[in-house]
């Protein structure tokens, strides 16, 4: 008899644990900043972060559902395409140069990582062409490399993507991004939005668009920017907020990511 209770007791205690898990899965994908020793055993030197996330406006101090995060969960959220032109959520934990990778084989795999992970970046036109303040529309992440799998830090390779004269000018130009404009809609300066990284190779073959980076020395080389796996039933919390690209009147110029955004804020914890 008594053995019977203990194997009862134990089965409602592995039950109790799996629905304790389950409820608390997708809350489990918001996105805190990492401790120093985990950014260390990934290649990155935590004192060498630029601009690393703290408790402020931009973030909340919050129990971590995991050792290696601190308690700074973010609440900036920021829109993104995936290399396919999917949507996707992410936030800013910092910058880094490449002297901000260890000197050993984990910093060498981290720039690797980094190096295979364009995030592409979208200046306006007459604005700093190298700058994050001023976007014509929203960024696009290639996350072709398995990202979730093997990019723990959501390490990023910041490319900045403009249009040529030869795009704005010439009737082949022309062609090609009225064609593309068809397909994806328009950008603050009326160019075609860029969804794809298959957009990108392509306009880049042709002369269309250019793709520079900063000096290796520069800490806005490379960027700390994990996505949500899963922003579904609680991955997106109530207080996070989105900080997307606007037209003139104050409209959102993609306006699917605040829906999408908006319902995944809306989703309880199952």
């Amino acid at each position: 008899m008594r053995a019977r209770a203990a194997s009862k007791l134990l089965i409602l205690a592995a039950f109790g644990a799996a629905l304790s898990t389950a409820a608390k899965a997708d809350v489990e994908d918001r996105l805190y900043d990492f401790t120093d020793a985990y950014y260390s055993q990934n290649g990155v030197d935590p004192a060498l972060i630029d601009g690393r996330r703290q408790v402020g406006p931009l973030a909340a101090e919050t129990r971590p559902n995991f050792s290696y995060q601190r308690p700074v969960r973010a609440l900036l959220t920021l829109p993104a395409y995936d290399h396919s032109g999917n949507v996707e959520f992410f936030t800013v934990l910092g910058g880094l140069s490449d002297g901000a990778f260890t000197k050993n084989a984990a910093g060498q795999k981290a720039r690797q990582i980094a190096d295979a992970s364009p995030e592409y970046v979208f200046p306006r036109q007459g604005t700093d062409p190298l700058g994050l303040g001023a976007l014509r529309q929203s960024v696009l992440l290639d996350m072709r490399n398995g990202y979730f799998s093997k990019n723990k830090l959501g390490l990023w390779l910041h490319v900045w993507v403009s249009y040529t004269p030869k795009a704005l000018t010439t009737a082949s130009g022309k062609k090609a991004l009225s064609d593309l404009a068809k397909k994806n809609g328009t950008d603050l300066d009326g160019t075609p939005i860029i969804a794809s990284v298959g957009d990108v190779e392509d306009l880049y073959k042709k002369g269309y668009v250019t793709k520079t980076m900063r000096p290796l020395e520069d800490p806005l080389r490379y960027a700390i920017c994990p996505v949500i796996k899963d922003p579904t039933d609680g991955g997106v919390a109530p207080d996070q907020f989105l900080a997307i690209t606007t037209k003139a009147d104050g409209k959102p110029l993609e306006p699917e990511f605040l829906k999408e955004f908006q319902e995944h804020q809306a989703d309880k914890p199952k």
